[in-house]
């Protein structure tokens, strides 16, 4: 063996991990866009007009979650400036750099998104136009309106086909955006507990839940503090509990096959599992999964547990934190049983500066500032609230 490239391997193993809190964050962040979209395609696409009310702002939701998760991005990368060499460098590898697809789906799926909201709330911003008075308003709404300024039958019927066709476009760009997370860890052979091909959906699976989440905990202060008619609509929320017990059971799922698998029959995976196991038994039985999945899932299948408003909101917090936590165990747990310095890699975020605590709720911060910013630019108003429910009384 040769002396020489045995102390360079020695002399390279160190005790902090290369990826700290920022990439789970922003695995988070791309997730749970990822999942708002879908959701907001279930009218657009698949004809689930019982979900036409909250189309829109699931659709927003999609756009800000993933205009705030490059922050986490740059953070990471120390010197902002190197954000460069996403564009610049590397394009040679693209065909086989999960990386490079991430530069191109990032460039591209947040414009969908937001061509798909401007076609969405195109009638809004027609009627904003006529009514405004002044001159750069105007200009700005006409912009916003893409031109077109006709409120008929035929321009509605064009704006459902143009959504149809976005959405059905958005919709492998938006797992593609996550998925191609769950490739990064998946094709590391140094990381036992990422290396199998089940990581994009285990990450595709959990995004679901962290995404239906989220909305539950989002969307009853938007209809109480941003719409005109200033209460909670119940029954929606009752169906995306619904919903979100069915993502529960098919993330329990996949994490029970991945783990079935793993565990008896690869031998480094299962090494992997069984350590991290034995650190985090714990936090990952009790809180991960008792605590984030199973009771949510209990309350989300209970017609009057998930009729309780306050209860169902406290379950979508309680799933969004879940699944943060699976993606910090993943990143930052595996990473510390590497194959060649198991059990020698620690990670204590920071409070202050780059990769800390206080960087993670600046980019919170962002996001929520974001968010208002685009319901202010995109509210919903009594027209399009009626224009929505008479569409709903159709289904």
């Amino acid at each position: 063996m040769d002396f020489g490239l045995l102390l360079h391997t020695i002399s390279t193993i160190t005790p902090d991990r290369p990826w700290g809190i920022d990439i789970p964050n922003y695995f988070w962040f791309t997730g749970s866009s990822a999942a708002a979209f879908i959701i907001s395609s279930f009218a657009h696409v698949f004809g689930m007009k019982q979900y036409k009310p909250i189309a829109g702002f699931s659709l927003l939701l999609a756009f800000v979650l993933l205009a705030a998760a490059p922050f986490n991005l740059v953070d990471d990368l120390r010197q902002p400036g190197r954000i460069f060499n996403f564009f610049l460098y590397g394009w040679e590898n693209f065909p086989t750099s999960p990386m490079k697809w991430g530069v191109l789906l990032l460039l591209s799926y947040p414009i969908l998104i937001l061509f798909e909201a401007l076609i969405l709330y195109r009638p809004y911003f027609v009627r904003a136009y006529h009514q405004s008075q002044k001159a750069l308003a105007r200009q700005v709404y006409r912009l916003a309106s893409l031109g077109r300024m006709e409120l008929s039958d035929a321009e509605e019927e064009r704006d459902h086909r143009l959504g149809f066709i976005l959405g059905a476009a958005g919709i492998p760009l938006a797992l593609s955006v996550h998925g191609y997370t769950g490739y990064i860890l998946g094709a590391v052979h140094a990381i036992p507990l990422w290396h199998t091909p089940l990581m994009p959906i285990l990450f595709l699976a959990s995004a679901m839940v962290s995404g239906t989440g989220l909305l539950l905990v989002v969307l009853p202060l938007f209809q109480k503090f941003f719409t005109d008619f200033k209460q909670v609509d119940r029954e929606m929320m009752q169906k995306l509990m619904r919903l979100l017990a069915w993502f529960i059971v098919i993330d329990l799922a996949i994490r029970f096959f991945w783990l079935t698998f793993a565990m008896p029959f690869n031998g480094e995976e299962r090494y992997a599992l069984e350590r991290f196991f034995s650190h985090h038994f714990y936090d990952v039985v009790f809180i991960e999964y008792l605590l984030c999945l199973i009771l949510p899932m209990a309350v989300g299948f209970s017609s009057r547990l998930s009729q309780k408003i306050p209860l169902v909101i406290l379950m979508g917090v309680i799933c969004a934190i879940g699944v943060w936590l699976f993606r910090w165990n993943t990143v930052i747990g595996g990473q510390g049983i590497g194959k060649s310095t198991p059990g020698l890699l620690e990670y204590h975020p920071h409070f202050w500066g780059q990769d800390s605590l206080l960087a993670i709720a600046s980019n919170w911060g962002i996001f929520i500032a974001l968010l208002m910013i685009v319901m202010a630019i995109f509210p919903w108003d009594k027209e399009m609230a009626t224009h929505y429910e008479q569409n709903k009384g159709g289904q």
